[in-house]
């Protein structure tokens, strides 16, 4: 019996918590470059979430700038939030890197071997935005990440012992409760 009223009151929570996140996040701007590194001549997506709830007069694209894009400025295209609903607009587009001609020590971001750069624009309702990436003239990610255990399982040897010690603990605790004598009326 007790058992059910802790689930009970652990689905309860759960589901406060869960309802309240599309809430929290309709009122704030986030922007978002991917992949985060890219070598020139590359491409990234720019993807942006406007703030608003469900905004029908949102217009159908957005300008996104900056100074690494081959043209200075690329339209980022209104997506559906259907799976949100009360969720502000978003909006997604790709850009292409200027060649390696581009970035030289005399640019705006004078450039080594890797250099930091920002993309910027305006949600409808006057939102500023900005996000950053870094173009890499010694290679990045241009194409496809290849999946695999080569090299895409990074994981740290401390991270590892700490998450097989928490499953042996928890393992424990299961087999020391099964054991236990149910002797009480409470259970």
């Amino acid at each position: 019996m007790r058992t059910a009223r802790a689930l009970a009151a652990s689905a309860v929570a759960c589901a406060a918590v869960v309802g309240a996140a599309p809430l929290a996040f309709a009122g704030e701007t986030a922007a978002e470059v991917s992949p985060r590194t890219v070598a020139p001549g590359g491409t990234v997506t720019i993807s942006v979430s406007c703030p608003g709830r469900g905004n029908p007069s949102a217009p159908s694209t957005i300008t996104a700038n900056s100074q690494a894009f081959t043209s200075g400025s690329v339209r980022l295209h209104k997506v559906e939030n259907g799976s949100m609903p009360g969720v502000g607009p978003a909006y997604n587009g790709t850009a292409h890197i200027a060649e390696t001609s581009g970035f030289n020590q005399n640019g705006p971001n004078g450039v080594g071997s890797t250099s930091e750069w920002s993309v910027d624009g305006t949600c409808p309702g006057d939102g500023q935005w900005s996000a950053s990436f870094t173009v890499s003239r010694g290679g990045g990610h241009n194409g496809p990440v290849r999946g695999g255990i080569g090299g895409s399982f990074t994981d740290s040897q401390t991270t590892m012992i700490t998450g097989g010690v928490l499953i042996v603990g928890a393992l424990g605790y299961a087999y020391y409760r099964t054991r236990r004598g149910t002797g009480s009326a409470q259970d």
